[in-house]
């Protein structure tokens, strides 16, 4: 009875080695038909990116754009090496395909068929690789890559998903809690990468290999620096780096392949960066008072979906008034109080009038830190909220009437001071050209 039980496991386990195999080799082509679709889906990851840069413009405190800037630049960095991972993966696998589909025609090069002579055909296939040689090694290549490209992506995103919860909460807290303590976390995490980077490039060396207190303890910094920073993934992306660690020596030339979707996927995002406003995370932007930049009017940008900048109507006005739109964002809260004051409601008043009168008091505060010239001259706007037409941003409109406009070439400085934090400084030039036949 034991012996037939045996015999059925036996079978069973051969059933399954079959089945495995079998999917290995039929993989190829759920592997180009994802790749196809992945290729799209992941440009489009690209729109999520930038959305995100500009939530956090709108929302993080000045000071803290830098750290913001790491982290889209992180998730950017991930997006790029993927999208760059499945183009080089749907090129490998459809390569691949022909040379399976030739190998299946022409088995192997020909001698006495070639078109060319028996030593100039000798000569140049003593240079070539076998076809079998090269189908094997493609087939491995575009094997790993998947796996390569969603463990990557899983660290770099679940590293900037955390980066960001952590700064909401640190945002959220900071007025109860000292910095000093609501960082006692960002240090534990830079403590344990560091110890971790020490202990591993010192048990590489060949002479601590065979040294088990120092192999010890590299475990355990690995194994608790993959817990803090991937989370509950940890197992399994360890699971894939060690697969690529442990077969490093048989399969060099695969981890090098991972080290050129690196290289392309910083080139990928060095391209994309400049599609988005992550820079101005990083590096305030200069805007020169002699550039008619398109960010300034309206008319140049009908679907702009964030705005930056102060603008008005149109490049050339024909109208009767210049309409100057300002957005503000949500973090110039956090320095109004400063500028312009805390208001307290008035308890003798309903609680309609007391809306009304702090939104009266915010338009008064705007005009404190906001300073608007034409021409050289500070002119003086009855500001009204509004918001963005198409951006739907929160903003303040003005309307400069024809009386201050001169015939020509005009100009209007717009600059937001935030006190110690940074001063933004805009020059938006335009020309004024009445319409006769509206005066």
């Amino acid at each position: 009875m034991s012996q037939s039980t045996e015999t059925s496991q036996v079978l069973e386990n051969k059933k399954n080695i079959k089945w495995l195999q079998r999917l290995k080799e039929e993989s190829w082509e759920a592997e180009l038909l994802v790749s196809a679709i992945a290729i799209f889906g992941t440009f489009q990851l690209f729109g999520f990116i930038e959305w995100v840069t500009n939530k956090f413009i709108d929302l993080l405190p000045v000071e803290q754009y830098i750290y913001g800037y790491f982290i889209v630049f992180l998730g950017l960095l991930a997006i790029s090496i993927l999208v760059s991972m499945f183009i080089i993966h749907f090129s490998l696998r459809a390569y691949w395909i022909g040379l399976v589909g030739l190998n299946s025609v022409f088995s192997d090069y020909g001698i006495e068929d070639s078109a060319y002579s028996k030593i100039y055909t000798e000569k140049i296939l003593g240079i070539l690789p076998k076809q079998e040689e090269t189908i094997q090694k493609v087939d491995e290549l575009s094997s790993v890559i998947f796996s390569a490209a969603f463990t990557i992506l899983l660290i770099y995103m679940y590293m900037s998903v955390f980066l960001s919860v952590y700064m909401l909460i640190y945002n959220l807290l900071i007025d109860y809690i000292p910095s000093y303590i609501l960082l006692i976390p960002l240090f534990i995490c830079l403590i344990l990468l560091i110890l971790q980077s020490i202990f591993s490039i010192i048990g590489n060396l060949k002479k601590f290999k065979t040294n088990v207190w120092v192999q010890t303890w590299m475990f355990k910094f690995v194994r608790l620096t993959a817990m803090v920073t991937y989370g509950p993934l940890y197992k399994y992306l360890l699971q894939v780096s060690m697969v690529f660690g442990s077969n490093f020596k048989k399969k060099k030339s695969l981890v090098f392949l991972i080290l050129l979707f690196f290289v392309s996927g910083m080139c990928v995002s060095v391209v994309k960066i400049f599609d988005t406003n992550i820079i101005y995370l990083q590096i305030e932007q200069s805007y020169y008072k002699s550039e008619m930049y398109l960010s300034y009017y309206n008319d140049q940008n009908p679907d702009n979906t964030f705005v930056l900048t102060p603008q008005i109507q149109s490049d050339i006005i024909e109208n009767n008034m210049v309409k100057l739109f300002i957005p503000i964002f949500r973090h110039e809260q956090n320095y109004q109080d400063d500028v312009c004051g805390v208001l307290v409601d008035d308890q003798n008043l309903s609680s309609l009038e007391n809306r009304t009168l702090a939104r009266q008091f915010s338009l008064d505060c705007y005009t404190k830190y906001i300073v608007v010239k034409l021409n050289g001259q500070i002119v003086k706007l009855d500001f009204l909220k509004k918001n963005h037409q198409s951006s739907g941003q929160q903003g303040i409109t003005g309307f400069i009437e024809k009386e201050f406009l001169q015939k020509g070439k005009n100009n209007i400085e717009v600059s937001k001071n935030l006190g110690d934090v940074r001063e933004f400084k805009w020059s938006i030039p335009f020309y004024y050209q009445p319409n006769t036949l509206q005066n």
